[in-house]
């Protein structure tokens, strides 16, 4: 009995020691699990003892990098619904995250313009918006031109914004377009001289560039040292050229290219952030599967279920229709820009599948009444 009792004394004992050892812990004063013991006690004594204060701070959360790549027609390959995607993530980190819009775009759609120009304005109050570029001609340079840091491929080119109807240039809405051009540059801290010789082929633009500090001074005029725009063709940069002139930050070939000419090649402060190339291929999985599919689907709506004729033909007429409906409804810009299926068109298909079910209906009611 007394060496029971001696045990229960000290059992008492140590669990009134380790509760008052857990209560001065910091660790245990924040709700945390203590360290496991290292096995190394050299590396244990070197390590200084957590204080309440470090044990309060929380870790500082990385930069976010996201590379969006846009390739394609403006409107259907390069959209501002995809840019705000990745905003929407970039804003849940907070302000200040990068984002790096890689552009590859022969332009496109003039109504685009006005949406991607409104996202982006947007996103640069938020965030720091970089311009990557592959190819960036008419609204792709237009997209560009709002980037506050503009980087090239060592083949790049940007320019040449002309507002086409078919083959024809628009005069009426280029002197407009000059100006805005001329406002996107100076939003993004370039000379608002250089957009209306990107928009008009009759501006000229040519520069000076001070051998000592760098600082470049634009005129529109052909007369000066450094020639870059005549008044035969609109203006195209070259990575060579954008650089030389400081419409670009600099060269980049590779994303590691870029990110050390950014500053965000730092693991410890910067996270790539995979974020914006899942969002891009997504989309362009669904505009590959329009284009994939919807062509083969016409072909097959005429075909598919002859032998079976009647109710089999109609059933898989409809099965067919669908199908391409549901691409509408998935890839639409693509449907309509590219491969030329107007929302008048859908809506004559929902209509045909209608009277095929109706004619269905009538046939099976007719079989009927005759096995009767």
């Amino acid at each position: 009995m007394k060496e029971q009792s001696m045990k229960s004394c000290m059992n008492r004992w140590v669990v009134v020691a380790v509760c008052a050892w857990l209560a001065a812990s910091p660790a245990s004063a924040q709700g945390t699990r203590p360290a496991a013991p290292t096995k190394s006690t050299s590396a244990k004594a070197a390590t200084p003892p957590q204080t309440a204060t470090d044990a309060a701070t929380p870790a500082k959360k990385k930069t976010q990098v996201f590379v969006l790549p846009l390739d394609g027609m403006v409107g259907v390959g390069l959209r501002h619904e995809e840019m705000e995607e990745v905003e929407k993530i970039a804003d849940g980190f907070g302000p200040g995250q990068v984002i790096i819009l890689r552009i590859n775009s022969n332009g496109g759609l003039v109504i685009e313009g006005d949406k991607i120009s409104e996202s982006l304005l947007r996103i640069k109050q938020k965030h720091r918006l970089v311009g990557w570029i592959e190819k960036a001609i008419s609204g792709g340079a237009f997209t560009a031109v709002h980037a506050d840091e503009i980087y090239f491929m060592p083949e790049a080119a940007l320019g040449s914004i002309t507002m086409l109807s078919g083959q024809t240039e628009v005069a009426a809405v280029r002197e407009d377009w000059k100006e805005r051009v001329a406002e996107a540059c100076a939003i993004g801290g370039r000379d608002p001289k250089i957009g209306p010789a990107m928009v008009h082929s009759a501006v000229e633009l040519s520069y000076e560039r001070d051998p000592k500090t760098g600082k470049v001074t634009f005129f529109n005029d052909y007369t000066h040292t450094y020639k870059l725009s005549d008044n035969r063709e609109n203006l195209d940069f070259s990575a060579a050229t954008a650089e030389h002139s400081g419409f670009s930050e600099g060269t980049a070939a590779t994303e590691a290219e870029l990110y050390k000419a950014l500053g965000v090649d730092d693991t410890e402060r910067f996270d790539i952030n995979e974020s914006g190339k899942k969002i891009a291929a997504k989309w362009q999985k669904a505009i590959k599967g329009a284009h994939d599919e919807v062509p083969l689907l016409i072909q097959k709506r005429d075909i598919e279920g002859q032998s079976g004729g009647g109710i089999a033909f109609l059933q898989a007429r409809i099965r067919n229709t669908q199908k391409i409906i549901d691409w509408f409804k998935k890839a639409k810009p693509a449907m309509i820009y590219e491969l030329g299926v107007s929302e008048g068109a859908i809506d004559g298909l929902e209509e045909e599948i209608k009277e095929m079910r109706r004619q269905i209906k009538e046939m099976q009611a007719q079989q009927g009444g005759a096995g009767n």
